[in-house]
């Protein structure tokens, strides 16, 4: 595949793109410049409109074709190219460098072999949740060193299921990992790899009842930050056990005590607190 780039104005772009569209030139892509900013909730960011930012347009035909693609795309966006630059794209190598969790656990991919320690092999599709954000790796410490036999547990927002296959993992009796998308095929696939057959994936909006999670749970995690765990806070209520506990992460220390405020108002106490950099899990029962 070759990628013929255009520098532009990112105000500019859309525009262009839309004409390739027209002219049924779809395979046409960019990154905004971006300003990471932070609020009350976390992180967030800005679209710089007036920084140059670089319009790529990806050619997959033979390489004698090249050039005449390039001039027609030249020609309907009338700009000039700045690079012509070859891509060859591995689709089938998802794996990661293994993740070390702590001094009994690793996060690796199946092929990987490890000595010493105990390995959950995962290979990571593009869910959030791949063993490589600080938050990740607090909660899997987390997990993995409790004890979660004859447990039920749900997991708010469970991305890739990397903390559902930990905690089945640890002995849970059953999982139910739930997410707006559709990462039902990772989660399985990622579960049949560690021979889990004890994980269920909904995938919808439990909030407005697209989809239904029945029955109350020992353990609830959330870990999609502070603003969506208060959305979700009636529900966690309404399917925790009495004697159940919440795990809240994604969360940063700036605006910590005032998520630990709101859930504590809600009737729960604060047992445990692990952070790594900014990032803040707390445990709730």
């Amino acid at each position: 595949m070759f990628i013929i780039c255009y520098n532009m104005p990112l105000n500019k772009v859309d525009e262009k793109i839309e004409v390739l569209q027209i002219n049924e030139i779809y395979n046409a892509f960019y990154e905004s410049p971006l300003e990471i900013t932070t609020d009350e909730n976390g992180y967030g960011y800005i679209e710089k409109e007036d920084e140059l930012t670089t319009l790529k347009v990806a050619f997959d035909g033979p390489e004698e074709d090249l050039e005449s693609f390039k001039n027609e795309v030249s020609n309907l966006i009338n700009e000039t190219p700045i690079n012509v630059y070859e891509e060859n794209y591995d689709y089938d190598d998802f794996s990661l460098p293994a993740i070390d969790i702590d001094d009994n656990w690793v996060l690796a991919s199946p092929d990987e072999e490890i000595e010493g320690k105990n390995k959950i092999n995962f290979i990571s599709q593009g869910a959030f949740g791949t063993g490589l954000h600080e938050t990740t790796q607090d909660l899997l410490r987390v997990i993995l060193s409790k004890d979660f036999s004859n447990k039920r547990v749900l997991d708010i927002g469970t991305g890739s299921g990397i903390l559902s296959i930990a905690t089945a993992i640890k002995g849970a009796s059953e999982v139910v990992a739930l997410d707006i998308r559709d990462v039902k095929d990772e989660v399985e696939l990622n579960a049949s790899l560690n021979n889990l057959n004890n994980i269920k994936v909904f995938v919808g909006d439990a909030l407005s009842k697209e989809v239904n999670i029945e029955g109350k749970f020992d353990w609830i995690y959330i870990n999609i930050g502070g603003e969506e765990t208060h959305m979700f806070m009636d529900f966690i209520k309404s399917h925790l056990k009495d004697n159940g506990t919440l795990l809240v992460s994604g969360l940063v220390e700036w605006s910590f005590d005032n998520i630990k405020s709101m859930v504590e108002s809600n009737g729960f106490n604060m047992i445990e607190k692990h952070q790594s950099n900014e990032w803040v899990t707390a445990i709730f029962n």
